[in-house]
């Protein structure tokens, strides 16, 4: 492969986060701030991610390049939220103490989670829209395949 493909842009991350821009450096999701160099860095790392994974350039014509575009979109969305929360989501998790429930997971935590854990399971379900099909064989099975039983040959 001589060039990474180009699958997304920062405006496809912008719009799959709902982010806003201020118009010249800073996007906002979620009340955090990214700087333009960082959701680009999060684009390129997408960009190669795909490209490694699909091993050629594909065109809109083969069926596998929108859920290669989906996958690099899950996969930039998930870095931007990665690198936005900073890692403040360590160790924010919900207990129960009897009847008593403490909270150290507030409604922003659990949304980011949440959101994150939305893009996890969109790119598992790409990867596999992506991948060549593979046919198996089961050799439990092998007793059912008609096989030779002698005769009928001459040497």
């Amino acid at each position: 492969m001589s060039s990474i493909q180009v699958f997304l842009q920062i405006a496809d991350v912008q719009a799959a986060l709902n982010a806003t821009f201020d118009g010249v450096s800073t996007y906002t999701v979620y009340g955090l701030t990214l700087q333009t160099a960082t959701m680009q860095a999060a684009c390129d790392y997408a960009n190669q991610y795909v490209n490694g994974l699909i091993g050629m350039n594909i065109t809109a014509q083969d069926m596998r390049f929108y859920p290669a575009k989906q996958m690099a979109i899950d996969v930039a969305c998930i870095r931007a939220l990665v690198i936005a929360t900073g890692g403040s989501l360590v160790g924010a998790y919900d207990y129960f103490l009897g009847d008593l429930r403490v909270s150290r997971a507030g409604p922003f935590a659990t949304a980011i989670k949440s959101t994150i854990e939305g893009f996890k399971e969109d790119l598992l379900r790409q990867v596999t829209n992506v991948s060549t099909p593979v046919k198996t064989a089961d050799a439990q099975e092998a007793g059912k395949v008609p096989t030779y039983k002698g005769g009928g040959i001459s040497p």
